[in-house]
């Protein structure tokens, strides 16, 4: 369906339909040194013998075995626990990389003391970090990773007599070119001096390394050994990750941008706002004013770069589950860093003038008492609160201007489509390609407006919205609301059926279209087929969705809901997983959409002002997030708005992806 489209002809990354020029490289600004690793790592990631299928299987267990700092995150584990099925690491709240001790508090070390503490038991204390782990490949990676600086540095620290009176410290960025082709040493990643002396101590940002204090250092996000301390079969040369200051390249002779691309935010300095709507119109204006071309390299735009696929076969595209870690992390990181800039700049808000502001916009969540000196997550932060209730005011604006909507689409990813399988190598799963698996559904959601805004196959629109969001299992979806020119309104049932379809095709006249339905529009099954669907209601034991639904010879409008689509009793059923389905569980669709698109595309009318009002609420929800509040009785209580998006919202592979690439939710 995706047209072919030619290579970046500055970085060779190779591009899908709709993708800007300047989405990889921007447009040659950025270039940096391809990603290497050693033939025999390459092998295991992308070999088919046995030792390189259990490798994959089990990539983030060696990993942590194998890397110098420990992991501190929150995640679900029922997700991340599968040999079998999907496989989806997906995170709520922060992720923290900690340096430990050289020693060991107790007998059983991890991390960086395996490479210093008990040398020549190397393996089996290797081995005894999990029952998953093979002998032969944790003797080949160890093999592997002695030419790494950080493992010949810590090794080296054995031979030193009384090593507690020595300071020992790893530098934050061994300050490197990442546009030139250089491996790191160990002089250059680490050092160590007496502990008198401070005179000697190197004057930039490092991470001190204690032989026994039973506490844990911190590596922050902007260190450039963040991510080779982490993940040392993905930087098996201790290669630095992104860092601050690394440059942009000249940009070739080609026509400049009207507005030039800045990651840069600046926020508005209030002085006399009297509405919330106010504020939010100067934000967004100073937003737009205040953009100004960057010389270097942002977190984003670097993971960006090396996320591409280009003819080296960048290694870490297909390290399977260790990749899915790797880009929520790095995401997190991309997060972190525009978070704390609006922690760090809270002066740039008015904070008496917002008290009264803040006083509206939480209605109904705490007593006036209880506002405090707040911390201000800004309008400009995409997918935070003030964002989403900006998508849902302008939604309901468009309501007030057009009316309501006529049409609610749901599209959702296929990953086994064609587009996405022949871009997959022989040894990658879908599920494990979540940067694939978001650009195809990227490229696919353009064509899909296309039909729907240009092509006009339900007639002119008048308005519309969508918002990008993503299941729990990571796969991303689309809701849209279309309002309908006045002229070709759905008025009547005999409208509804023009478009819209909920019964099985005739396997004989259409047998496409009936492979389609059956494989994307069927629900369940649940109810007595199934009790424990997802679907089920615990409280009545009864389908949310409410299937099977009850056959109808003809469509209707439906009584404070949707229309009752006709879902004729012919007799006829289809044996899918075990069980027989008949119309009863047919999803309504739309027969040209599902023919072209090849997923599954939930098309409803909405024929009531409630159901409006619920979808509207629905799709500007923002993302999933828990929510919690314990406050002490106190008159006053601080407000961290940052720390409370930051440690209530659960982050996906696809979405972590889908962020790094800027695409808009």
């Amino acid at each position: 369906m995706l047209k072919t489209v030619p290579k970046c002809k500055f970085c060779e990354a190779k591009k899908f339909e709709y993708e800007p020029p300047a989405f990889c490289c921007r447009k040659g600004t950025i270039k940096l040194i391809s990603h290497q690793v050693p033939q025999e790592l390459r092998t295991l990631c992308l070999g088919n013998t046995e030792e390189s299928k259990h490798f994959r299987t089990y990539i983030r267990t060696y990993n942590n075995t194998f890397a110098f700092t420990s992991l501190g995150v929150s995640y679900d584990k029922e997700l991340a626990k599968r040999n079998k099925g999907i496989y989806t690491f997906r995170v709520q709240g922060q992720m923290y990389h900690f340096m430990n001790d050289l020693i060991p508090s107790n007998e059983k070390g991890k991390n960086l003391q395996l490479y210093f503490y008990d040398n020549e038991n190397e393996v089996s204390n290797r081995m005894a970090c999990s029952n998953k782990l093979n002998e032969d490949t944790v003797k080949n990676l160890m093999e592997i990773l002695k030419t790494n600086p950080y493992t010949t540095f810590l090794k080296s620290l054995i031979n030193i007599p009384q090593l507690s009176n020595f300071y020992i410290a790893l530098k934050c960025d061994a300050g490197l070119d990442q546009r030139i082709y250089n491996l790191p040493t160990t002089s250059e990643v680490a050092g160590i001096w007496v502990e008198q002396d401070t005179n000697n101590c190197i004057p930039t940002p490092h991470i001190r390394i204690y032989t026994k204090s039973d506490r844990s250092q911190l590596v922050n996000y902007y260190y450039g050994c963040y991510d080779p301390l982490q993940y040392p079969l993905l930087f098996p040369y201790g290669q630095n990750g992104w860092h601050c200051g690394i440059q942009k390249v000249k940009p070739s002779p080609t026509p400049s941008r009207t507005h030039p691309y800045c990651e840069c935010e600046q926020l508005p300095c209030l002085t006399n706002m009297t509405s919330i709507d106010g504020f939010l119109d100067m934000e967004a204006e100073v937003m737009q004013k205040g953009k100004r071309k960057r010389e270097t390299v942002s977190c984003r735009e670097y993971y960006c770069y090396q996320l591409q696929i280009r003819d080296d076969k960048n290694i870490i595209l297909h390290s399977g589950r260790l990749f899915q870690q790797y880009v929520v992390d790095e995401w997190i990181k991309v997060e972190t860093q525009r978070l704390d800039f609006a922690f760090f700049n809270q002066d740039l808000f008015r904070m008496d003038v917002l008290a009264g502001l803040l006083d509206l916009l939480r209605r109904g969540e705490r007593e006036g008492s209880q506002v405090g000196k707040n911390k201000i997550l800004p309008l400009s932060f995409t997918g935070g609160p003030r964002d989403m209730r900006r998508r849902y005011m302008d939604a309901i604006a468009l309501v007030q201007r057009f009316g309501i909507p006529d049409i609610f689409l749901t599209i959702t990813c296929n990953p086994s489509c064609p587009e996405i399988q022949v871009n997959l190598l022989s040894t990658d799963e879908a599920q494990n390609r979540p940067d694939l698996v978001s650009r195809i559904f990227r490229a696919k959601l353009e064509e899909f407006k296309k039909d729907i805004l240009k092509r006009q196959i339900f007639g002119k629109i008048a308005a519309f919205m969508y918002t990008v969001k993503f299941q729990k299992r990571g796969l991303p979806h689309a809701h849209f609301l279309i309002i309908l020119d006045e002229k070709y309104k759905l008025l009547t049932p005999e409208a509804y059926d023009k478009f819209i379809c909920a019964e099985l095709p005739d396997p004989k006249r259409n047998s496409d279209l009936f492979k389609l339905v059956t494989q994307h529009m069927l629900h369940g099954p649940c109810g007595q087929l199934n009790p424990t669907s997802p679907c089920m209601k615990k409280k009545n034991g009864h389908c949310k969705f409410k299937f099977p639904k009850e056959f109808a010879k003809q469509t209707t409008k439906g009584k404070s809901s949707y229309p009752i689509y006709r879902r004729r009793n012919t007799g006829k059923s289809v044996k899918i997983r075990g069980q027989l389905f008949d119309n009863s569980w047919v999803v309504s669709y739309n027969p040209f959409l599902l023919s072209k698109f090849n997923c599954h595309i939930n098309v409803e009318i909405c024929s009531d002002i409630k159901v409006v009002k619920y979808i509207y609420k629905y799709i500007c929800k923002g993302h999933d997030k828990i929510a919690f509040h314990i406050h002490p009785n106190e008159t006053n209580i601080e407000v961290d708005e940052i720390k409370e998006y930051q440690s209530a919202r659960w982050v996906s592979p696809p979405e972590a992806v889908w962020r790094i690439f800027a695409f808009p939710i």
